[in-house]
């Protein structure tokens, strides 16, 4: 488990880079604002790179294990696979809202080696999530749609939510997974 000043330094960074991006967020800006010797973060991270990365798979790592647990349970319907799907993916981005907006806006900061480790991780969940759709397609749900681009569709739209959502308005990531389960199930 990584320590607490581990974290810290994720967070910050994360907060800091989704604010100004990869290319104005300094070392010694973030080592500033956790109250580091900017030296003190090579002792954590080699290089700025391999810090965006890590910021960039602490959500993708955590939303992917839970969507495992989900599919893993045999015991309910797949319409309720979707529906804890739907609302662990809105949660967790709520949860690392920084950590998303550094994927949008500066994935492409990451060296090709580090961006292909990050891809690899997001088309696992990508497929991963592809295999609730195709079980809710053998319950006749999504009746002669591809399986994948119903996924792209779903994920796409959960994932533009990062775009618009407010933690001051009006509903919760829950109630707009609720809102969205419903517009793909009715």
């Amino acid at each position: 488990m990584k320590s607490r000043k581990h974290r810290k330094i994720l967070s910050v960074a994360a907060s800091l880079i989704s604010k100004k991006g990869f290319k104005g967020t300094s070392l010694q800006e973030i080592a500033d604002k956790v109250g580091l010797h900017k030296s003190t973060l090579f002792h954590y991270f080699k290089n700025k790179e391999e810090l965006l990365l890590e910021i960039l798979t602490k959500a993708i790592d955590e939303v992917s294990l839970n969507l495992k647990r989900i599919i893993a349970e045999k015991e309910i319907a797949p319409e309720e696979k979707l529906k804890k799907a739907i609302g662990s993916h809105l949660i967790l981005l709520s949860e690392h809202f920084d950590n998303v907006n550094v994927y949008l806006n500066d994935f492409r900061s990451l060296s090709k080696k580090n961006q292909a480790v990050y891809l690899d991780k997001r088309k696992e969940y990508q497929k991963d999530f592809e295999k609730i759709i195709v079980e809710m397609k053998r319950k006749g749900h999504f009746k002669g749609l591809d399986s994948t681009i119903v996924t792209f569709g779903l994920l796409g739209m959960l994932n533009w939510v990062i775009k618009w959502y407010h933690p001051e308005g009006s509903l919760s990531p829950t109630e707009i997974g609720d809102v969205f389960y419903r517009m793909v199930t009715k």
